[in-house]
């Protein structure tokens, strides 16, 4: 099986998707003008105009994220939004309590945290109320791969408390059911979300607050590079190898059944 990534080609071992294409034995192919089998809108980037050259191809084959074009943190919570009828965005202005301070783009920085109301927001950035989200005390996060419509597993991420800094370091992790972590009706808002922004290849992370219950999609990935790689000292080799596992079979399923099928 030879696949094509473009505009851009994944460049490095950890992302996601290049380990299970190993698993798979695919090969990734960057030449538009080569022969391949199936295509991915790849760019590691939050923001992405359509491309003429992936909309041709879209008209013979499926090409996988060709109409998820923007996972700002804004369009995100939009979709949380028209889904779950509730998002985590606040007014900083009106908001009174604790925020969680990030940049709209999907950017490496570590976002921080601020005390609302506040008469001059930095409109560069996204307010959201702070989520606490713990398991026995433990501060997590749950990463949920999706992969065309399906949610194959999950991954707990263990962190250090919150103090200043939103992304603090795992320090354990562990692989669990989804249906361990969501109920069915959760599971299908989620998918249901994936549909608003197109994803049809990624990563979501989601809290669950401790006040109310409910779960928050904070954030989606399309070029997740997760696994277990980022933290690899804090997974077992079966852990990863099941993940490669699991993840690499649901894809190759998708791709047999000609998955996933662009929405009119």
């Amino acid at each position: 099986m030879r696949v094509l990534f473009h505009p851009e080609f994944p460049t490095m071992d950890g992302y996601t998707l290049v380990a299970m294409f190993h698993e798979l034995d695919y090969q990734g192919v960057s030449d538009i003008g080569a022969d391949f089998d199936l295509a991915v809108a790849w760019a590691d980037r939050t923001w992405m105009d359509p491309d003429p050259a992936l909309e041709r191809i879209a008209a013979r084959m499926p090409v996988w994220n060709i109409d998820c074009r923007d996972i700002s943190k804004r369009r995100v919570d939009a979709a949380m939004r028209a889904v779950f009828g509730y998002g985590a965005e606040v007014d900083p202005r009106t908001w009174h309590g604790t925020c969680a301070v990030k940049t709209d783009e999907n950017a490496c920085g570590r976002g921080g945290v601020a005390s609302t109301p506040i008469g001059d927001p930095d409109p560069r950035m996204v307010y959201q109320r702070l989520i606490e989200c713990r398991e026995h005390g433990r501060t997590v996060n749950y990463r949920v791969p999706v992969i065309a419509g399906t949610l194959p597993l999950c991954y707990v991420l263990e962190r250090a408390p919150i103090v200043e800094h939103l992304k603090t370091d795992a320090t354990a992790c562990r692989l669990v059911d989804t249906d361990d972590l969501f109920s069915a009706s959760e599971q299908r808002q989620i998918l249901a979300l994936c549909r608003e922004i197109h994803l049809d290849f990624g990563e979501l992370d989601v809290l669950r607050d401790d006040d109310d219950g409910r779960i928050y999609v904070i954030d989606a990935n399309k070029t997740p590079a997760g696994m277990g790689i980022a933290y690899r000292h804090r997974w077992t080799p079966a852990q990863r190898r099941t993940a490669l596992q699991r993840l690499s079979a649901a894809f190759a399923q998708a791709v047999a059944e000609g998955r996933p099928r662009r929405l009119a």
